[in-house]
């Protein structure tokens, strides 16, 4: 019996595996408003059925694959900003690896969207928000390294607000359909305005 659920549950997590990996796919080569249901179960030598067990619509499917993006995104750019002194620049390398083309900035409007829209209980909703969670504790962290100094002030409104400017951004890049090098540059003015203004923040004004 031990044996049948064990490998019930490697079926049921190598299903999940290929239908991500098709989604991200087909959302990377044709976006997120021109791919079907149909076609991610297809991709994934699924039943539509069986797809609909793991994401029960479209917009759950991007989740699913954007999650896997966004994880990886955020990754590559905590890396990418190891080496880099300036704290304008740390936050552009940040999140420039979520922009690496003007259909991930679509897909990735699209993903926003379905984020703030919901249930925040649903289970792939849920981890999306721990990782805006995670997102926004990257950018509290460059900006607290920006005082060099232990007694800092709380950097969480401040990492807040970037996060919704950064928001704002996308829904607008993908609206006037810019590149990612009109985004970065927007982003990093953004940035440059909450930088000076976290670094000139009072500290007895600031939540400990």
């Amino acid at each position: 019996m031990a044996a049948e659920n064990a490998r019930r549950e490697r079926n049921k997590a190598q299903k999940r595996e290929r239908i991500t990996a098709a989604a991200s796919r087909l959302f990377a080569t044709q976006g997120f408003a021109a791919t079907t249901t149909a076609q991610i179960a297809e991709e994934a030598d699924v039943s539509h059925g069986t797809l609909f067990r793991y994401a029960a619509t479209k917009a759950e499917l991007l989740l699913m694959a954007g999650n896997t993006r966004f994880r990886e995104a955020l990754g590559s750019g905590r890396t990418a900003c190891e080496t880099i002194d300036d704290p304008v620049e740390r936050l552009t390398a940040l999140v420039s690896p979520m922009t690496a083309d003007t259909l991930s900035l679509e897909n990735l409007a699209a993903y926003q969207r379905n984020v703030l829209d919901g249930s925040p209980d649903e289970e792939h909703r849920a981890e999306a928000l721990r990782l805006v969670d995670e997102l926004i504790a990257a950018i509290a962290d460059i900006l607290r390294d920006a005082w060099r100094s232990p007694d800092a002030p709380d950097p969480r409104i401040a990492a807040e607000a970037l996060y919704a400017s950064l928001h704002v951004l996308i829904l607008r890049t993908e609206r006037e359909r810019l590149d990612g090098s009109a985004f970065i540059h927007d982003f990093r003015e953004h940035a440059t305005l909450v930088v000076r203004g976290y670094l000139t923040t009072p500290r007895e004004r600031t939540s400990s």
